[in-house]
């Protein structure tokens, strides 16, 4: 267990970044065969995928480009458009959901295509924490593409592809899992990469332009324990309440006070997880009076008590 003192939140942009997890779901290591081409309709969730050997082709709904990929090449799709990947631009595509059907993987190996030069891709889609995770990818581009393959990727890529590629050709006990995981660290590695080039500076919030709504952001996250007001979060950052709450909806898509409550219950997750703190000690931590107003809210964000939710952590943990 850590201490309760030792949870430094540095500011704005870092503080985010250390905070952002990523859990991907891995939908199938496929081995694709020329001509091959599949598309996928629009989710609501981010999308990637990894080209671990051969080549291939990718289209975007709704972007002019075409995406010439290349083996160890990572494409991320932050808010899950439509698209299409295929072997070359004139290769017939099907839905990837259809082929699926009609080609059931086996061991979650997909094999599929025309019998010619063969490419072999990881794809599937991922979530991130709702409170840090949204905003930020609503800051990327439409099309995140990290080139593995022309000399110039940094060592941390080069070495997670290299380990996901291994893991994919072995027929081990397991190795599905372990790409997962490795899929995981690689996603929000690259994620955190793409967040730092989009903004060039720790000092601000990429999600969010405004500094001042920046501002409130940081001051919410470093006190949690104050009794914040939104004329007191204004008042901070020098704004009126009905400016600054027409700001920060604009921003973030929330009001003040849902933003702050979800931030609250994800630091008593936190708090229950990695602490033996008890609730009333994490009540005064996230600015409730009492455990009954903590819990109440604990349970309208998680469904569950916190005791509940410390109980069910301790044990798929010792299950691991």
């Amino acid at each position: 267990m850590r201490a309760l003192g030792t949870f430094a939140e540095p500011d704005g942009l870092s503080q985010l970044l250390l905070r952002l997890t990523v859990t991907s779901t891995v939908y199938c290591l496929s081995q694709m065969t020329s001509p091959w081409g599949f598309k996928v309709a629009a989710r609501p969730r981010p999308a990637f995928h990894l080209l671990t050997s051969g080549g291939g082709w990718l289209e975007v709904e709704g972007h002019a480009d075409q995406f010439r990929l290349n083996a160890g090449d990572l494409v991320i799709l932050p808010r899950g458009e439509g698209h299409m990947v295929r072997d070359s631009p004139r290769s017939p595509v099907r839905w990837l959901d259809n082929i699926l059907e009609d080609s059931p993987p086996v061991d979650g190996r997909l094999a599929y295509g025309g019998g010619g030069e063969r490419s072999e891709l990881l794809c599937g889609g991922f979530a991130v924490d709702q409170l840090t995770g949204r905003p930020l990818l609503e800051a990327l581009p439409t099309v995140v593409l990290l080139r593995g393959s022309e000399g110039r990727a940094p060592e941390w890529l080069v070495g997670l592809i290299r380990m996901i590629a291994s893991e994919m050709a072995s027929s081990r006990a397991g190795s599905e899992a372990v790409v997962t995981r490795l899929t995981d660290a690689l996603l929000a590695q690259a994620l955190r990469e793409c967040l730092i080039d989009a903004d060039g500076t720790l000092g601000k919030t990429t999600a969010v332009s405004d500094a001042r709504i920046a501002r409130s952001l940081r001051l919410m996250r470093d006190q949690p324990g104050q009794h914040w007001t939104v004329p007191r979060m204004a008042a901070a950052v020098s704004m009126s309440r009905s400016a600054f709450t027409e700001r920060f909806r604009a921003a973030t898509g929330e009001t003040p006070m849902q933003h702050l409550t979800r931030y609250r219950m994800s630091r008593a997750a936190e708090y229950l997880r990695a602490t033996d703190a008890g609730v009333r000690e994490i009540a005064r931590l996230t600015g409730y009076d009492s455990e009954v107003s903590v819990t109440k809210a604990f349970k309208r964000q998680f469904g569950v008590s916190p005791g509940a939710y410390r109980k069910a952590n301790a044990l798929a943990t010792a299950g691991r």
